[in-house]
């Protein structure tokens, strides 16, 4: 009976380390699972993450675009500007001949009339002349002055915007980076 107790005796011993593997088995079990979750949350964070770097770089890719069309679009205002000036320039250059050379024949058919009235014509009209080509100089002048400076104000409106929004974007890609 003795013997029949101790062989008891390590039956119950035994069944408790089964339950001690069982319980260690099922801690293992649970172990395992909670890795497989954290790895395929791990997984679908790591595809978030790159579709966001994906959406960046096209981001990114559009904001160089920008950059190089608004560039290419100053390059091109730049030239028809000077164009313009070229062109009004040798528009008041003719039309300055034009009226010297109208003034001219007018001058010649009074100047055999009267001499001296001519001369005091003459120095008149040069000054009004020269009052008039300064007056529409500076007007076109200040015109241009005046296109030149909305260009560059609204290019560098345009710089800084873009600038600002790919500074918030590589902010949030940090943000999230670091999250």
């Amino acid at each position: 009976m003795q013997k029949f107790n101790e062989t008891l005796e390590e039956f119950n011993q035994e069944v408790g380390q089964l339950k001690e593997v069982s319980g260690a088995y099922k801690k293992l079990q649970h172990l395992t699972e909670t890795y497989n979750v954290i790895s395929k949350q791990f997984d679908e964070n790591s595809k978030t993450l790159d579709k966001i770097n994906e959406l960046q770089k096209a981001q990114q890719e559009k904001v160089a675009q920008s950059l190089i069309e608004l560039e290419n679009s100053n390059k091109q205002n730049k030239t028809e500007l000077a164009k313009l000036v070229e062109e009004k320039t040798d528009q008041i250059r003719k039309e300055n001949k034009d009226f010297y050379k109208d003034l001219e024949s007018t001058i010649k058919i009074k100047l055999d009339e009267n001499k001296s009235e001519i001369k005091q014509v003459i120095e008149n009209e040069r000054n009004q002349i020269k009052q008039i080509f300064e007056i529409e100089f500076a007007k076109n002048t200040k015109e241009l002055s005046h296109v030149i400076k909305a260009e560059n104000k609204a290019l560098k409106i345009s710089v800084c915007v873009i600038g600002g929004l790919t500074l918030i974007i590589c902010i949030l890609s940090l943000i999230r980076l670091w999250i």
